[in-house]
């Protein structure tokens, strides 16, 4: 090959003759020879075709270069990668996190590639200029803190992160040397404030700050690729959004929340907090919309305690549902009273004390009970502790140093202790589920799966406290045709400066559907909600909560595909007397109460 191109590119010797030319001057024209003149012209011949070879494969070598500068330049245009010596650099993006997805798939969390544009200060020319010319793209850019940066012996400083593509193309454009670019995965929330509270966000870095994004962090970056399945329905989920989205604006509350935890596996099917934010915004949201009232915020939930104090007396054998309590006065308790909002101003049995809601019925069965029965029946059911949940943000029970004879009647209708509304519906779970209680948990629950399982009541207990919770619930403003719902409201103070403050209430509302064969508990709860036309003037529960409760369980209802009962009253009615079974009495040592004599008639 090289002796090839040697004698392609090597000096051609011709000889002076041509074709048709006389002999020079002094040759003998006797000797010339024709045949020379022939050589000659062959010569000539093969001396021009090899300048045209050489001709054609210098044009071949150049057009070959043109071309692979050309391809380069497109690929330079189209990549944005640029060699390690140019002005302008990409890296590499690190491994991809996790995406999260509902228990049916449907996509909460995801990824998608961001540049984020850096310095190495120690390749830029000029700092001063650098800086006004990065802020001619990016204005907002602080100019002291930027010349600073770039005037360092530092070898990397970040100038922003997320860019979107007009910017990161703008700054390119600028050809600024020391400025590179680094892919960087963002997380994306195609949902938006769908489930933002539960599905939480992550820092710059991909690191988990908030929800399921916090909760499951290690597993998200374990470098597998692999989805996190949440136990949440979506389109419940957006279900229940929408309708209490709907009452927090009708009632003018200061907040709303509400969780819907399957029976028998304690997985979360629905979990909401408003006000709410955008995950994807979450920076510039208002640190009050980040916070989640399911878990982070513990309350003094009220009356929907009374059902629990009636079970534990029921499983204790201290009462039975035709025992009765005098509620006809307040009960004096230091300088304090306790009263009811609609006195009956009569002899009450214990159904009709969750019936009609009354605070001094429900104090007296708390003395009844005594304190260890009714507090340690409580502690059984996980209202003492943190809800065992996923959720990292979850906040610790506000509960009494001591307990006393004003700390054990307040507790029987849901005052002075604090507990979140998930801890609540776990323990409404545990009721629903035969008296067994199962921790909540965010995870998907499979039908081969091994859930914890804790027994807190007989069956018997269980089934009698739902048959009067229905009964409660049985032509209210909560009551759906065919759901059968059975439920219990709640209105409680809030404290304001060291006092509780008329007016200003937390309603709330829980149910269990359907009560005959509990599938689904919902608690519910409005924040300071405002009387209105429509309520004639209340901002109880039973006029805001409870109808919030029954949309919502009405909304939901088909989309987990629970089917509407028969919607006679009369089988509903007979199936709650069928509930009603006393059980007997076990009543030994100091435990046994003072028989309260009866008075009025029984209806």
């Amino acid at each position: 090959m090289t002796a090839w191109l040697a004698r392609l590119f090597g000096k051609v010797r011709v000889s002076r003759s041509r074709a048709g030319l006389k002999p020079v001057r002094g040759q003998d024209s006797a000797g010339f020879d024709p045949n020379a003149v022939i050589r000659l012209e062959d010569e000539a011949g093969q001396a021009l075709g090899r300048s045209r070879m050489r001709l054609g494969l210098v044009g071949l070598l150049v057009g070959a270069g043109f071309l692979l500068a050309a391809g380069r330049a497109v690929e330079l245009a189209f990549t944005g990668e640029f060699a390690e010596a140019a002005p302008v650099r990409v890296t590499e993006a690190p491994v991809r996190r996790g995406e999260i997805v509902d228990r049916n798939g449907q996509m909460l969390a995801s990824n998608l590639d961001f540049h984020s544009v850096y310095a190495d200060p120690r390749q830029v020319w000029s700092p001063s200029e650098t800086v006004q010319r990065l802020r001619t793209v990016l204005p907002h850019l602080d100019p002291d803190d930027l010349l600073r940066d770039l005037s360092s012996n530092r070898s990397f400083v970040w100038i922003e992160r997320g860019l979107g593509p007009r910017e990161r193309q703008a700054i390119h454009l600028l050809g600024l040397p020391g400025i590179g670019f680094r892919v960087e995965p963002g997380r994306v929330y195609p949902r938006r404030r769908l489930a933002a509270h539960l599905v939480g966000f992550t820092d710059r870095d991909l690191s988990g700050l908030a929800g399921a994004e916090r909760a499951f962090n290690d597993e998200l970056n374990d470098g597998s690729g692999r989805p996190v399945s949440l136990s949440i329905h979506l389109g419940a989920q957006d279900a229940m959004e929408t309708v209490l989205r709907e009452r927090m604006a009708l009632y003018s509350a200061q907040g709303a929340m509400a969780v819907l935890m399957r029976v028998g596996t304690g997985e979360i099917i629905a979990m909401a907090s408003l006000p709410d934010y955008d995950p994807n915004l979450a920076g510039s949201e208002p640190a009050e919309n980040r916070f989640n009232r399911t878990v982070q915020g513990v309350y003094e939930l009220g009356s929907v305690f009374k059902p629990l104090t009636l079970a534990a007396g029921i499983e204790a054998g201290l009462v039975q549902l035709d025992d009765t309590f005098d509620a006809r006065e307040p009960i004096a308790i230091g300088s304090h009273r306790i009263r009811d909002f609609r006195p009956q101003a009569r002899t009450l049995t214990a159904r009709e004390v969750i019936l009609h809601s009354s605070n001094i019925g429900a104090a007296i069965m708390a003395e009844q009970i005594g304190e260890e029965t009714l507090t340690g029946f409580f502690g059984e059911l996980g209202l003492w502790e943190r809800p065992p949940l996923e959720l990292v943000e979850g906040e610790d029970p506000i509960i009494p140093a001591r307990w006393g004879r004003a700390e054990l009647m307040t507790a029987s209708f849901g005052h002075g202790f604090n507990v979140s509304p998930v801890a609540l519906a776990a323990a409404y779970a545990a009721m629903a589920n035969d008296g067994i209680y199962t921790p909540p948990t965010l995870r998907p629950v499979g039908p081969t799966d091994i859930v914890p399982q804790i027994p807190v009541m007989s069956s018997a207990t269980a089934a009698q406290v739902l048959g009067v919770m229905r009964a409660a619930v049985a032509g209210g403003q909560a009551d759906r045709d065919g759901l059968a719902i059975a439920g219990k409201t709640g209105t409680a103070q809030r404290i304001v400066n060291g006092r509780y403050q008329a007016g200003n209430v937390l309603t709330s509302f829980v149910g269990v559907f359907p009560f005959d064969d509990p599938q689904y508990v919902l608690v519910v709860s409005l924040d300071q909600p405002r009387p209105i036309r429509e309520t004639h003037g209340f901002n109880t529960a039973g006029w805001n909560a409870a109808p919030t409760g029954g949309d919502i369980i009405e909304r939901v209802a088909p989309v987990l595909g629970v089917g509407r009962r028969d919607a006679d009253p009369g089988a509903r009615v007979q199936q709650v007397a069928r509930l009603f079974v006393p059980r007997t009495p076990v009543r030994e040592g100091p435990e046994e109460p003072v028989a309260l004599a009866a008075s009025g008639e029984e209806p």
